[in-house]
């Protein structure tokens, strides 16, 4: 009788096939044309699902049904500005990229919204081929981000 090798379960989880995430944009704009015209040049340019808030109080309820990997809010907005959906992102400590974009920026403004932890920041209209490989770029990065998280959820887990 021969007895057949039980393969080792760390070895599974090495070879286990890796599922892309879903990659989501959440845009955040309270001006309606500038809002649509964001994303339809991000639906065709990128072909990613871009979801739409009005406001920051909108995008934290949308951050809190479905993961994003990118967040592009407007500075100044009601209710919610730019700056306080930013703040509360990095409270929750919610895995997400956001990018900066205002009509009405200084140099005042983008400082404080890269120290807050914004990956960038634009001033509108931006060039849609910048806004393209912006978003391309961070969405690599935030894939690095989440991968790496994801390793050190398994280690941490292997060693409990």
């Amino acid at each position: 009788m021969t007895s057949a090798v039980q393969p080792d379960p760390k070895d599974a989880d090495a070879t286990a096939p890796t599922v892309e995430p879903i990659r989501r944009i959440l845009l955040v704009e309270d001006e309606e044309d500038t809002r649509n015209s964001f994303q339809q040049l991000l639906n065709m340019a990128l072909g990613i699902e871009v979801d739409l808030a009005v406001d920051g109080a909108q995008a934290l309820e949308r951050l809190a049904e479905k993961p994003y990997s990118i967040v592009v809010t407007d500075l100044r907005m009601p209710k919610v500005d730019g700056l306080k959906l930013i703040a509360e992102i990095q409270t929750r400590r919610l895995p997400v990229t956001v990018v900066v974009t205002t009509g009405h920026g200084s140099i005042d403004d983008a400082v404080h919204a890269m120290r807050m932890g914004a990956y960038d920041f634009l001033t509108k209209p931006p060039d849609p081929q910048h806004l393209c490989l912006l978003i391309e770029r961070a969405l690599r990065e935030r894939t690095l981000q989440d991968e790496l998280a994801a390793l050190r959820s398994q280690i941490s887990e292997r060693h409990r």
